[in-house]
């Protein structure tokens, strides 16, 4: 049983964390504050935003937090000079979290579900919010009229990079006169099978 907070993130991460998807955010955005709700303990939001919120409702997920260890962790890697801010809630996002309403730069969501509707209320007004699509919180974004697609980061030659150009060419269903519901994504919690996809795809909150 691996209980060190070190050990447990090489664990879980010796393939790669995504940092540089943060990297590329924060290169192209003035991010000070994040909110990652169904984090687990992947803390490379960390390594570029000084402060972080991280939510989760896995139970392992607070003993590696309380283990100050991973703080560690953080400031061998963080590429800011203060100090980082961290708190964690052992909760359910889709429950309230005791964080002030629309206060947040970004919104992370990465493998969690639908991030997106419950937890919108955090994000300030020109906010971030960054979805994949494996649950199909990315494509519930893109028919969120509270949101606007902004851009997309795609991976090319080992390089994570930023776009807003040809914004048109994504979230075009493979399936031929198939309509995109909120429904639909609700049911199936699956991405849409889309002509071009991305690795991460950007909102700003309206």
């Amino acid at each position: 049983m691996i209980s060190d907070p070190i050990s447990m993130y090489n664990k879980w991460f010796h393939n790669g964390d995504r940092r540089r998807i943060f990297k590329v955010i924060t290169e192209e955005f003035k991010i000070q504050k994040a909110i990652y709700p169904g984090s687990f303990i992947h803390i490379a939001p960390s390594f570029y935003i000084p402060e972080v919120v991280y939510v989760d409702s896995f139970k392992k997920t607070k003993k590696f937090f309380d283990d100050n260890k991973y703080h560690d962790i953080i400031n061998k890697n963080k590429t800011y000079e203060e100090d980082a801010i961290i708190r964690f809630y052992l909760i359910d996002f889709y429950k309230d979290v005791e964080e002030k309403l629309e206060s947040f730069d970004l919104l992370i969501s990465q493998y969690a579900g639908f991030v997106s509707q419950c937890c919108k209320k955090y994000l300030k007004k020109g906010g971030l919010l960054i979805a994949n699509n494996s649950h199909g919180d990315a494509s519930m974004a893109s028919i969120d009229k509270s949101f606007e697609f902004i851009g997309v980061i795609y991976y090319s030659n080992k390089i994570y990079r930023f776009t807003a150009r040809n914004l048109y060419k994504y979230f075009i269903p493979k399936k031929k006169d198939f309509k995109v519901t909120k429904e639909h994504l609700e049911k199936t919690m699956k991405g849409i099978p889309y002509t071009k996809t991305a690795s991460a795809y950007l909102f700003k909150k309206l």
